[in-house]
């Protein structure tokens, strides 16, 4: 049996020239450079002036982009139902947003315009993505908008989230749908964060010419019924405190009331009401 031939190490020493081991080593240098330069999104980012903390601020513009991506995988997910909406109503939110906007221009830096999808379901619920989607349930707006300045208030919270980019830094891998138990994740908020939002949410509803008063009603209407929207606020002792602190902040804060506001809601905000409750929407 013949034995197998020996390499001759001296000679693959000789193939692999020393330039090619330089370009080797470079390649791989090269590599680790970049891949040190990689920007992870939640990763060091300056703080938000609006909320101090675990937030991250608009510069963020990749985080804003994966955030408002899930707006496809949420609507495609099995079962969940979009409410058709007719020219008008579609006109009448989009006034209503643009107004908002138009009238709080200084603090709308980034956002020029918003869009309102309304979700087929009967649990009261309102959400948000960055880029101005917004999200309202049909049972929202059937059982409890009493008022127009009511629904300015909604609008008005979910605006400023979105443009102040105000969202938990979660990062959701793409699976082709997305549930509404997840998505609403990112309405968790601590009392503290939700503190600014109700303040900065409540100015911008009176600066647009809307009756302040119903943004306190709105925070009472979610806290007598608790059970209903249990599903929107997390933990029902967070709705009752947020009341509280709410008057508080109503009592120290009179300046907006010198401000004239609307008393009555528009024709067509009850048109809408009607429509959606005529099963139309």
């Amino acid at each position: 049996m013949k034995s197998l031939p020996a390499f001759n190490l001296p000679i693959i020493r000789h193939l692999i020239k020393p330039p090619v081991l330089s370009g080797v080593c470079y390649f791989i240098l090269f590599l680790t450079m970049a891949c040190s330069s990689i920007r992870i999104p939640g990763g060091k980012s300056k703080k938000n002036d609006l909320v101090k903390g675990g937030y991250l601020s608009m510069s963020a513009d990749d985080y804003a982009d994966h955030l408002s991506s899930l707006r496809e995988p949420f609507l495609t997910t099995p079962g969940l139902k979009t409410s058709k909406v007719d020219k008008a109503s579609a006109k009448y939110f989009e006034d209503l947003l643009n107004e908002i906007i138009a009238r709080n221009e200084i603090f709308f830096t980034n956002l020029k315009n918003a869009h309102v999808t309304i979700l087929d379901l009967e649990s009261p619920l309102h959400f948000s993505l960055p880029k101005g989607e917004i999200f309202l349930s049909r049972g929202l707006l059937a059982k409890y908008m009493k008022h127009e300045s009511m629904l300015v208030s909604i609008l008005a919270y979910e605006l400023v989230r979105s443009e102040k980019l105000i969202y938990p830094r979660l990062t959701f891998i793409p699976v082709g749908y997305l549930p509404i138990e997840k998505i609403l994740r990112l309405s968790r908020l601590t009392l503290d964060e939700k503190m600014e939002v109700h303040k900065w949410a409540h100015h911008l509803t009176v600066r647009s010419g809307y009756d302040g008063e119903y943004y306190l009603s709105w925070l009472q209407t979610q806290n007598r019924n608790t059970a209903d929207f249990l599903l929107q606020v997390g933990d029902p002792n967070l709705i009752t405190r947020e009341e509280s602190l709410f008057k508080s902040f109503l009592i120290k804060n009179q300046l907006d009331d010198k401000l004239s506001v609307k008393k009555n809601s528009s024709k067509d905000f009850y048109s809408l009401m009607n429509r959606i409750r005529d099963g139309l929407i």
